[in-house]
């Protein structure tokens, strides 16, 4: 390879990827591609002819672009120049149409009957009344230059010798109206401007002048729509400034730049750059005006005409390098997406090497997407192979596992019969220990009354509790057969509740617990054997672990279209693992058989039986561990009579 090549490909790898090539040629043992440093040494990646591919695409359209952005740089700037001159031309025109407007009112005065009759009281009166605006004024000399009529003046006044005689001679002489230079009024004592008019009454010649401040000019600039960096100037044949857009004040009455009135004098209209007074570098736009001589220049500083010529380039730099950036992203991507597919066919054939499936994959490209598809077609018929054999292997591993997964089932099966025949021959040793030893009591022959009293009492309570204990086995059963048959009528929740608690801590099963009731009337259709047997389960569950003492708060409303019954204790808690089993069969908190609560594990089971046949939901909650326990019955309220 040649050494320039070497170097092009290493700029452009270091950009689309390293050198480092993907699945290049076997190694000499023979065992298949191998990835990182293969192939033949000193080989370029795809990614990168791809690259200069794409470099040699955009080298010569970011040179040309270059070239034509220089050439948009200096349309725009002559476009801005151009304008600027249009902006001479039309202020040319403005002055222009304003002067005339003077003229045609001097030549108005020059026809009318006091001047041909010589009366120039009337004369006075009439020019006056032309000149009511106050904008002019109207000065009428005779062949001598002597004042005759001065409108900015009464009638009578003296007024002074023309300072020029020799201008309104040489007027006189040409017959043709002309308009002055910058001059300074005798009598209006500021900088003046004049359009004079040769008149020949008879065999007498008269000059007759519409004379107007220079100030005039400046509000006639001021009534053209003039960009806001432009600056207009109009200076007369002397290269007199006369007015001026800007800081006219300072300037007009002085000689303008050197530069601008030598280039006036060179050529009619034009442009010129100089430097103004400020130092600042500005373009000038001049012309002339056809009726008085006068130059009318419209000057904008350099660095805004640049700015603006700058902004229309940068556009259309951003766009372009918008585009450049669009097209090495297209190229990055697609040469990524190449690499890619290139590197994933070499994958692909290691895979079959190692006897393994290849992976799927779609590159856009035809002729990489058909390589893929044969490879993919060589694994599946490996796969297909391979998946004979796992297939049999998988039957026995099924096999195998269902016959672990019953035995465990049974072994899970037998264990729990084991630990509820435990519980429940506790939960029977118990009362009958009990009835046993007070019927020895009672039969002992010097017992006391007060003792057999107390035997008596005990063999009650516990034959109650054995009752009970039967009563749960047998609800139980018959809930989970579904042979229970509700009767079901009209009553209120909250009566039941406040029974129940009374009943609890008249028998004094409520204990040395705290036991509050907050009940509002909620009236449900339910089976009030059932109900009660719901409400005794969930507090008897409460006072069975929460040590004495603590609180037990049971709370009846309404929400909704529910009646609410919530049991809410401050005792031992339910772990987390236990929450999601608590009404489950036979389920219970941790504790060993001699534990003082008690119970079989299916009263809150039983509770929940019961809930559901009233068509109702319960659900139990416990922040854990020695944090209390909530337990939450709805039940449909009756509807309304």
């Amino acid at each position: 390879m040649h050494p320039m090549h070497r170097v092009i490909g290493g700029a452009c790898i270091c950009w689309f990827g390293t050198w480092e090539e993907h699945g290049g040629e076997g190694d000499e043992s023979g065992a298949g591609p191998r990835f990182g440093h293969g192939g033949r040494e000193g080989a370029v990646k795809a990614r990168a002819y791809l690259a200069l591919m794409a470099l040699a695409v955009l080298v010569p359209i970011v040179m040309f672009s270059a070239i034509a952005l220089s050439m948009l740089l200096q349309a725009e700037r002559d476009a801005v120049l151009r304008g600027l001159q249009e902006t001479a031309r039309a202020t040319a025109l403005g002055v222009d149409r304003e002067l005339s407007v003077s003229e045609a009112r001097a030549r108005t005065l020059a026809t009318s009957l006091s001047l041909v009759h010589g009366d120039m009281r009337a004369f006075h009166e009439r020019a006056s009344l032309v000149n009511k605006d106050g904008t002019s004024w109207t000065v009428l000399f005779d062949e001598s230059g002597r004042q005759l009529v001065n409108t900015r003046v009464p009638y009578g006044t003296p007024l002074p010798q023309r300072s020029h005689p020799e201008y309104g001679q040489q007027v006189l002489e040409s017959g043709v109206m002309r308009v002055s230079d910058l001059l300074t009024g005798v009598i209006a004592r500021d900088l003046v401007l004049a359009i004079d008019v040769p008149v020949t009454v008879g065999k007498q010649r008269y000059l007759l002048g519409q004379a107007f401040l220079a100030s005039e000019l400046e509000a006639a600039l001021r009534k053209g729509e003039i960009p806001p960096h432009y600056i207009i100037g109009i200076f007369d044949r002397n290269g007199i400034s006369l007015a001026r857009s800007h800081r006219a004040e300072e300037m007009v009455g002085k000689p303008v730049r050197k530069e601008l009135f030598e280039a006036s004098l060179r050529t009619p209209e034009g442009v010129v750059q100089h430097e103004t007074r400020d130092g600042i570098r500005v373009y000038d736009a001049y012309t002339h005006s056809a009726l008085s001589g006068w130059t009318i220049a419209a000057g904008i500083p350099v660095d805004v005409l640049e700015a603006s010529a700058r902004r229309a380039v940068m556009v259309a730099s951003l766009g372009l390098l918008a585009a450049v950036l669009c097209a090495l992203a297209l190229a990055l991507f697609f040469s990524r997406r190449m690499a890619t597919s290139i590197d994933n066919a070499a994958r692909s054939a290691a895979a079959l090497g190692q006897g393994e499936a290849p992976q799927p994959f779609s590159s856009g490209v035809l002729e990489l997407d058909r390589l893929h598809e044969a490879l993919g077609a060589a694994g599946r018929i490996l796969r297909r192979e391979r998946d004979t054999r796992e297939r049999a292997e998988h039957e026995r591993a099924v096999l195998l596992a269902s016959e672990q997964k019953a035995r465990r089932l049974a072994e899970s099966e037998n264990r729990a019969k084991d630990e509820f025949l435990a519980m429940l021959s506790h939960e029977l040793r118990n009362p009958l220990a009990a009835i046993s030893n007070s019927i020895a009591l009672l039969e002992h022959p010097k017992v006391t009354g007060e003792t057999a009293a107390r035997a008596r009492a005990i063999i009650k309570r516990q034959s109650h509790h054995l009752g009970r204990i039967v009563d749960d086995l047998l609800d139980l059963g018959r809930l989970m057969n579904g042979k229970v048959a509700l009767v079901r009528q009209r009553l209120d929740l909250a009566a039941s509740v406040r029974e129940c608690v009374q009943g609890m801590q008249v028998t004094g099963r409520a204990g040395r617990h705290d036991l509050s009731v907050r009940a509002e009337q909620a009236l449900i259709e339910a089976d009030p054997t059932r109900v009660e047997q719901i409400i005794s389960n969930l507090i008897g569950n409460a006072l069975k672990y929460t040590p004495a003492g603590g609180c037990i708060a049971v709370d009846v409303h309404s929400a909704g279209h529910s009646a609410v019954l919530t049991v809410r204790d401050n005792g031992i808690g339910i772990p987390p693992e236990l929450l999601d089993r608590v009404f489950d069969v036979f389920v219970q908190g941790g504790g060993s058989l001699d534990r003082a609560q008690g119970g079989l594990g299916i009263g809150l089971a039983l509770v929940r039986q019961l809930v559901l046949l009233h068509h109702g939901e319960v659900e139990a909650a416990s922040d854990g561990d020695g944090m209390g326990s909530t337990f939450t019955v709805r039940l449909p309220l009756a509807p309304v009579q």
